[in-house]
C-alpha cells in the first residue's frame, strides 16, 4: 500500500483530487452549480410545457444538442485562445469524419475501424488549418482572422461537396449509416422506444470530449498556456510561451472535436451534405456559445442541449424548424445586450480594430489637374456608364429583367463598404434589413398601391429602424459581436419574419400572386413596367446611393467613423461618441438597404423570402471583401461581378455542368479569398491602388510635379536603402571670451 501511495502522490493525482475537492467545497462553486440547475430545470420544465415535449422528444432534443453543444465548445476554445469567432469551428473536422462515415455506408467498413479517420484526421486537419493557412495572419487584426475563418469554411465545403460524388453517391442524398449497437432500444412502459445505443454512443462521445478538454484547459501546462496567450500574445511571447505551439494545439482541438461530433452524430441525422456543416449548424452553435459568454465551455456544452430542445420542439409544434430560427436570433441579442462590457485590455484594444485593411486615398491635390489625369479619371467614369447603359442593348431583351438585379446588389455593397469597411462591424445578415424594407414598403405597395416615393420613403424608414435594433449590441460590445447578431438575424428574417405563416409575415407581406406589386408612371411619363425603364431607374438609384456615400466619406462624420475604427480609445480623447458614431453608420447603410428592398419589391413584383436568404447574405460580403471593402468602388464592383457571375454563370460554363457551377462560387469566396486577403489585406483593390500610384509617379516625374505622399510611399517600399543619408552634425560654436 505504500508503495502505490508514494506512486499515487508522485504522479500528482493526488494533488488534482485534492484541488478538485477544494473546489467543490467551494460555496461560490456549489452555488454557481445549484443555480445552473435551477434555470436549466426550470427551462426545461417551460420549454416541455410551450411545445408539449415528450419522453422521446426530450431525448431527441437532447442528443441533437450535444451536437450543437460540441460545436459551441470548439467556438469558445477558439475566442479563448485568439479571441476571434471561428466560423470554420464545425468545418475544420468534417471533412475526414464525412470520409470515415462513408467508407462505413459505400465499402461496408465496419463503423468503428473508421472512427481513427475522423478523429486523427480531425486533429490532422486542424494542425494543417493553422500552419498553412492562419500562421499567415499572425500579425493581421482579429476581424480579418475571423473572415478568413469564413473562407476556410468555404474552402472545406468545396471540397467536402465532391466527397460523397468520389463514393458513388449523391451529394445530396447519403445512405443511412449503420452501426453495431443501432438495434439496441430501451422501451418505456407502453412499448415505445425512448432511447437507442446511437443517442448513448453521442452522448458518450460528447461527455469523454468535453471532460477532457477541461482537464487538458486547467492541469496541463500547454492549456495553461494556451489559456495564457489569449490575453496578451506578446506579453506571452516575452514569458517564454510556445504561441506558434498553443494555436496549433488549440485548432487541432477544434478539429477533433468537430470531426468525432460529426462522426457521431451521423448514425442519428445523416451525413452532412458538405464540409462546412451549413451555417444553419453553425447558428446554433453560436447561439450555445454566446449563451456562455465565449468563455465557459461547461455552460456552453448546456445551452447546446437547450439549443437542441428548442429545435425539437419547433418541429413537434410546426412541422418545421422556422420558429427555432427566431427563438436563436432572440437568445443571441437578448445575450448580447445583458453580457456585461469586458474590462480586458486585450478585448478592448484588438476587438474593435480594422487597421490591417488598407486606406485607399484619393489622388494627389498636386495631380488632380493634370491633363492625363483629368483624362483618365473621364474614361473610367464614361466607360462604366457607357457600359451600364449599352449592357441591355446588348444581352437581349429576355435577360434585362436578371439585369436589373446587378444595380440592387451594387447598393446593398454600397451599405456593406459604410458598416463593414468604414465603421469595421461585420455583417452577415445585409439582406435581412432588405428584406424587412421590401416587405413593409412592398405590402402597403399591394395593398393601397401609394405612391413610388413615398414607398421608397417607407422603405428608408424601415431599413433604418431595423438597423439601428439590429445595431444595439454593437454599442456595448463591438466588430466580432455583431457578425453573430447579423446571422441570427438573417436566418429570423428568412424563416419567420418573412414566412406568411407566422403573424409578422401575415401582415406585412403582400399577397401571393404572381404580380401583387405594380410598377408605376415615374412623373406620368415613364413607364416602369418597360423592363429597360426599371433598369435604367435602379441604375441611378446605385449612383445616388455612390455619391451620397461619397459625401458621407469626406465629411467630418465620415472621418469620426474611420477614427473610431481604427482607435477607439483615441478617438474618445478626443469628445467622439462612440456610440451616437455607430448608431448613425448603422443608420445610413440601413437607409441605403431601404433603398435596395424596395427595388427589389418592384423588380419582383412581390416579396419573395428566399430572395433575402442567409447565403446571399454572406455571398455579398465575401465578394465585398475579396475586392476590397476599403474602397467603395471596388467593394461595390466585387459585389456586382460576383452576383453577375452566379446569375449568368450558368449560361456561360453550361458544359462544366451543375456540379461545378455550385462549387465555383464556393472557390471564389473560399480559396481565392484567403490567397486574396494574404497578399492584399485590402483585397484586390489593394492591387488596382497600386498600379495607380505607379501611374501618377510616372505622370509626376514626367511633369517634374512633386508629390510628397507619392515619394514617401515609394521610400517606405525600398526599404532602409532608399532613406536619405542623416545630415553631418552642426559644429559647436565656438565660445568668444
Amino acid at each position: 500500500m505504500t508503495g502505490y501511495g508514494a506512486t499515487w502522490r508522485e504522479s500528482g493525482l493526488g494533488d488534482a483530487c485534492r484541488r478538485a475537492l477544494d473546489m467543490l467545497s467551494n460555496p461560490k462553486f456549489g452555488a454557481v452549480i445549484i443555480r445552473r440547475i435551477i434555470i436549466g430545470l426550470a427551462f426545461y420544465v417551460v420549454v416541455r410545457w410551450y411545445f408539449g415535449l415528450t419522453t422521446k422528444n426530450t431525448v431527441d432534443g437532447l442528443a441533437l444538442g450535444s451536437l450543437y453543444g460540441i460545436v459551441a465548445v470548439a467556438l469558445v476554445l477558439a475566442y479563448r485562445t485568439s479571441r476571434i469567432i471561428n466560423f470554420a469551428a464545425a468545418a475544420v473536422g468534417a471533412v475526414p469524419a464525412i470520409t470515415a462515415v462513408l467508407l462505413s455506408t459505400a465499402y461496408g467498413v465496419n463503423y468503428l475501424l473508421t472512427m481513427p479517420i475522423a478523429l486523427i484526421g480531425g486533429v490532422l486537419s486542424g494542425a494543417f488549418t493553422e500552419i498553412v493557412i492562419l500562421r499567415r495572419f499572425n500579425n493581421a487584426s482579429r476581424l480579418i482572422v475571423t473572415v478568413i475563418s469564413i473562407g476556410v469554411a468555404q474552402s472545406y465545403a468545396a471540397l467536402g461537396f465532391f466527397i460523397p460524388v468520389w463514393f458513388g453517391e449523391r451529394a445530396a442524398a447519403v445512405p443511412k449509416v449503420t452501426t453495431p449497437w443501432q438495434d439496441w432500444q430501451w422501451h418505456n412502459s407502453r412499448g415505445e422506444p425512448v432511447i437507442t445505443g446511437n443517442q448513448v454512443f453521442a452522448f458518450l462521445v460528447v461527455l469523454v470530449l468535453t471532460l477532457s478538454l477541461m482537464f487538458f484547459l486547467r492541469r496541463t501546462r500547454l492549456g495553461i498556456a494556451l489559456r495564457a496567450s489569449s490575453e496578451n500574445v506578446e506579453r506571452a511571447k516575452l514569458l517564454g510561451i510556445p504561441v506558434n505551439l498553443v494555436n496549433v494545439a488549440a485548432w487541432s482541438i477544434a478539429g477533433l472535436m468537430s470531426g468525432a461530433a460529426i462522426f457521431a452524430q451521423a448514425p442519428l441525422i445523416g451525413v452532412p451534405g458538405d464540409a462546412s456543416l451549413g451555417f444553419d449548424t453553425l447558428l446554433y452553435g453560436l447561439a450555445a456559445a454566446v449563451i456562455a459568454r465565449f468563455e465557459k465551455v461547461g455552460l456552453a456544452l448546456l445551452g447546446g442541449l437547450g439549443v437542441g430542445l428548442l429545435i425539437t420542439g419547433s418541429i413537434q409544434k410546426s412541422g418545421t424548424n422556422d420558429y427555432a430560427a427566431m427563438l436563436m436570433f432572440v437568445l443571441i441579442y437578448l445575450a448580447m445586450l445583458l453580457q456585461r462590457r469586458s474590462r480586458s485590455r486585450a478585448v478592448e484594444s484588438d476587438a474593435s480594430s480594422w487597421q490591417t485593411v488598407a486606406n485607399f486615398r484619393p489622388i494627389p491635390v498636386e495631380l488632380r489637374r493634370v491633363d492625363a489625369v483629368v483624362r483618365a479619371r473621364a474614361l473610367s467614369i464614361v466607360g462604366a456608364l457607357g457600359l451600364a447603359i449599352l449592357l441591355p442593348y446588348v444581352i437581349g431583351e429576355a435577360y434585362v429583367p436578371t439585369l436589373q438585379i446587378l444595380p440592387i446588389y451594387g447598393i446593398v455593397g454600397v451599405s456593406l463598404v459604410v458598416l463593414t469597411g468604414w465603421a469595421g462591424q461585420i455583417s452577415l445578415g445585409q439582406f435581412g434589413i432588405v428584406g424587412m424594407s421590401a416587405a413593409c414598403a412592398g405590402g402597403l405597395v399591394a395593398s393601397h398601391n401609394i405612391d413610388f416615393f413615398a414607398a421608397l420613403a417607407i422603405g428608408i424608414g424601415a431599413g433604418i429602424l431595423t438597423a439601428l435594433i439590429v445595431g444595439l449590441p454593437a454599442t456595448r460590445i463591438h466588430g466580432l459581436y455583431l457578425a453573430v447578431t447579423t446571422l441570427a438575424f438573417g436566418y429570423a428574417v428568412q424563416y419567420w419574419f418573412l414566412n406568411p405563416n407566422y403573424v409578422v409575415g401575415k401582415h406585412i407581406l403582400p399577397n401571393s400572386g404572381a404580380a401583387a406589386i405594380r410598377r408605376p408612371w415615374l412623373y406620368g411619363r415613364i413607364n416602369l413596367e418597360d423592363e429597360k425603364n426599371f433598369y435604367f431607374l435602379c441604375v441611378v438609384m446605385l449612383l445616388l446611393c455612390i455619391l451620397a456615400a461619397q459625401a458621407f466619406r469626406k465629411n467630418r462624420s465620415g472621418r469620426v467613423l474611420i477614427a473610431l475604427r481604427d482607435n477607439q480609445r483615441a478617438a474618445t480623447s478626443y469628445t467622439i461618441a462612440p456610440v451616437r458614431t455607430r448608431l448613425a453608420a448603422f443608420a445610413i447603410s440601413g437607409a441605403i438597404c431601404g433603398v435596395a428592398g424596395v427595388l427589389y419589391s418592384y423588380q419582383q413584383h412581390n416579396v419573395i423570402p428566399s430572395n433575402y436568404d442567409v447565403f446571399s447574405s454572406i455571398g455579398v460580403f465575401l465578394a465585398a471583401a475579396v475586392a476590397g471593402l476599403g474602397s467603395l468602388s471596388a467593394g461595390v464592383f466585387g459585389v456586382i461581378s460576383f452576383e453577375a457571375f452566379v446569375l449568368f454563370g450558368p449560361h456561360v460554363y453550361a458544359p462544366l455542368g451543375p456540379t461545378w457551377f455550385s462549387v465555383i462560387p464556393l472557390l471564389l469566396t473560399g480559396p481565392l479569398l484567403i490567397v486574396n486577403l494574404y497578399a492584399n489585406p485590402g483585397g484586390l483593390a489593394g492591387w488596382a491602388f497600386e498600379m495607380r500610384d505607379d501611374w501618377l509617379r510616372r505622370v509626376a516625374a514626367k511633369r517634374r510635379i512633386h508629390v510628397p505622399a507619392l515619394i514617401a510611399d515609394r521610400m517606405v517600399e525600398a526599404g532602409p536603402a532608399a532613406t536619405p543619408a542623416e545630415p553631418a552634425p552642426m559644429p559647436e560654436p565656438e565660445l568668444v571670451s
